[in-house]
C-alpha cells in the first residue's frame, strides 16, 4: 500500500534513536512531531534540522499528564497542524532498579506508568486516527528486559514485559484494520546514549536502528514484521 504524504510523531523524544529516527522520516517526506517533557531541547533540534521537525511538548511519564488528555492533545495537535499521523513510534522508558529488599513500590509504580501504561495511551490515541484512514504504522521501542527479567530489574522490566504485550494485542487487532504495529527489541547498548561509546561497532549506531524503524513502516502489508530483535555482533545472546 503507498503511503501518502502526512506527519509522523514521536513519544519519548530525545538525542540518538529520537532525533535519527525523526530525520529519516524527514527524509520519506513526513514532518515529524517530537513529544518530550521539555520543549527546550526540542526547539534546540527543531533550529537545528529544519523546519521538517516540529516540538510538540508533553509529559507521558507524568501520570496525571496523562490522564489529564495530554497525550490525547498532543496527537491533535500534530494531525491538525501537519497531517495525518503516518507513522507513531513510542520510545518513552523508565530505567529503574533495585533489590527487591528495598525497590519502592512507588517506584515500580512509575515504571509502569512510563513504559506499559504511557505506551497503551499513546498507542491508543494513534490508533484512533489511523483505524478512520485504514493505513499507518506504530512502532513500539523494547529492551532485552522486554524478553527476561535480571535480579534488581524489576521496575524498568516489569514495564518493558507490559509494553510487548500491548504491542501484541494491538498488533492481533488492527492488524486486519490496515495498521502496521511492530515491537523492536534492542539488545545492547546504543551509542551515545547514557554510555561511554568504546568505539568502534560494539554499541549499536542510532543511524542503523532508525534505517530498521523507517523499513518497519515501509514493510508492504503482504510481509510485515511484527517483532524483531536487533544487537551488536559482539552482544551474547
Amino acid at each position: 500500500m503507498t503511503q501518502s504524504a502526512g506527519s509522523a510523531i514521536i513519544a519519548g523524544f530525545g538525542p540518538g534513536l529520537g532525533e535519527e529516527t525523526a530525520l529519516r522520516l524527514v527524509d520519506e517526506g513526513l514532518r515529524v512531531g517530537m513529544i518530550a517533557r521539555s520543549v527546550g531541547p526540542l526547539e534546540n533540534v527543531a533550529a537545528k534540522h529544519g523546519a521538517g521537525l516540529v516540538p510538540v511538548p508533553a509529559d507521558v511519564t507524568d501520570a496525571a499528564a496523562v490522564e489529564s488528555a495530554a497525550v490525547e492533545s498532543a496527537v491533535d495537535h500534530v494531525e491538525r497542524t501537519l497531517g495525518p499521523i503516518k507513522c507513531a513510534v513510542f520510545n518513552a522508558g523508565a530505567f529503574l532498579k533495585g533489590s527487591i529488599l528495598d525497590f519502592a513500590p512507588s517506584e515500580f509504580e512509575r515504571a509502569w506508568r512510563v513504559g506499559t501504561y504511557g505506551g497503551f495511551v499513546f498507542g491508543q490515541a494513534i490508533a484512533k486516527r489511523m483505524v478512520a484512514r485504514e493505513e499507518g504504522t506504530i512502532i513500539f521501542s523494547g529492551a532485552t528486559a522486554s524478553l527476561r527479567g535480571n535480579a534488581t530489574s524489576f521496575g524498568f522490566s516489569g514495564s518493558k514485559f507490559g509494553l510487548r504485550s500491548v504491542a501484541q494485542c494491538m498488533a492481533r487487532e488492527l492488524g486486519p484494520r490496515g495498521i502496521h504495529v511492530a515491537h523492536v527489541v534492542i539488545d545492547g547498548v546504543i551509542k551515545g546514549h547514557k554510555h561511554a561509546d568504546p568505539g568502534g561497532d560494539a554499541h549499536m549506531d542510532p543511524k542503523n536502528l532508525a534505517e530498521i524503524y523507517v523499513n518497519l513502516h515501509k514493510q508492504p502489508r503482504s510481509t510485515w514484521t511484527h517483532e524483531l530483535d536487533v544487537r551488536p555482533w559482539c552482544e551474547k545472546f
